[in-house]
């Protein structure tokens, strides 16, 4: 009930406050979004999540960051989309970015890719509480192949770390933390033959992070995408990327108030927190 009383809340705000001030961003905003599963069944969902954005929104593509941390692009503002775990169902969401000339960054879990058992994994490691009015089928609870990861990265599409096996976390070892940062670094490079530049921390940031696995992400990767929302048109730092959860099967409400500025200010101690470490 309580999660149902906050699910209506956020959607009336997030409609008002698109009433009201419908997302006056600027031109050089950039909004990453952080999504995870995309059931087969949800596709015109997520069809009409796309087209909602980009009436908003222009698509950046993944190997634009550079230039938009660097200042050069101002012609937005921009969204990227992002994927959490490489769940199989994710190939529907690639396929309808495609439709629209947009390319998406998709963060694996290597231990998930190879499990002998990926949904007891999936279950056990990444997520322990799955709704089964979403997320029912085989292809909601297991990763993409190496074969499906291949085929994306020929189309475009970025695939990069979201750890070792999403267990990092602030009390890991240092032995641990090197095998979750650096570990699923070469794991790309050797499965994928390609470079991971971008690294995405998992949970919550500031619960997965410390001090040392900071300073190893900021040696190892380009970009470290965390779980904080923000604007970027205030401070680009290529290691504290903010994102916008949002999920498919979310009512419209719902996602306008992820993309809104009500729900920022909450977030201003975490990522002071983080700065600090």
């Amino acid at each position: 009930m309580k999660q149902f009383i906050l699910k209506i809340m956020k959607s009336i705000f997030g409609s008002a406050e698109y009433v009201l001030r419908p997302w006056n961003y600027s031109s050089d905003e950039l909004l990453v979004l952080c999504m995870h599963s995309t059931p087969l069944e949800r596709r015109k969902q997520f069809n009409e999540l796309i087209d909602f954005l980009f009436k908003h929104f222009s698509p950046l593509n993944p190997n634009q960051l550079g230039d938009y941390f660097s200042g050069k692009l101002n012609q937005g503002p921009y969204v990227l989309f992002t994927f959490d775990d490489g769940l199989k169902n994710n190939l529907m969401a690639a396929e309808l970015l495609e439709l629209r000339n947009a390319r998406a960054v998709f963060f694996i879990v290597p231990d998930f890719v190879e499990a002998e058992n990926p949904e007891a994994y999936y279950r056990t490691n990444i997520r322990q509480i799955i709704d089964p009015n979403v997320d029912h089928e085989p292809e909601d609870l297991t990763p993409m192949s190496l074969a499906d990861l291949n085929q994306l990265l020929s189309r475009g599409h970025f695939i990069e770390s979201h750890t070792m096996s999403h267990l990092l976390r602030s009390n890991s070892s240092k032995e641990d933390v090197q095998q979750e940062i650096v570990g699923s670094k070469r794991w790309i490079s050797q499965r994928l033959m390609k470079e991971s530049t971008l690294f995405c921390s998992p949970i919550q940031t500031n619960f997965s992070v410390n001090e040392g696995a900071k300073r190893t992400i900021e040696n190892e990767y380009d970009f470290h995408f965390t779980t904080f929302p923000g604007m970027h048109s205030i401070e680009r730092n290529p290691h504290l990327v903010y994102r916008r959860n949002m999920e498919v099967h979310w009512s419209i409400g719902q996602i306008k108030y992820a993309l809104g500025k009500a729900d920022l200010p909450r977030w201003k101690g975490e990522i002071e927190r983080f700065r600090q470490l």
